[in-house]
């Protein structure tokens, strides 16, 4: 059953600034998300990951919840924690 938010959202998602807005908001969390879920995938915890990378469990949490602010090193430094490689590649829009 669609509720009046879900009807709401629907309109609001129709004006294109706001549909942009959404998808990059959406895909900043997808970075964070998938940040974690490979974090838990190779068993670690928050505070294992920060104390290979030199930061704070703490600081890690606010990585993967919002990553819009992260720098590159981070990023290479988290991936190189969680035994992967960063992969970040430019693809033409469809």
């Amino acid at each position: 059953m669609k509720t009046a938010w879900d009807r709401y959202v629907k309109q609001e998602l129709k004006k294109p600034e706001v549909r942009r807005a959404y998808e990059e908001e959406t895909t900043v969390l997808s970075i964070g998300l998938e940040l974690a879920n490979q974090r838990k995938r190779k068993g670690m915890t928050q505070a294992e990951v920060a104390r290979k990378i030199g930061t704070s469990a703490p600081q890690l949490s606010r990585t993967e919840r919002r990553p819009e602010n992260v720098n590159m090193r981070t990023l290479m430094r988290y991936a190189e924690a969680v035994g992967m490689d960063l992969d970040i590649r430019l693809v033409a829009r469809a």
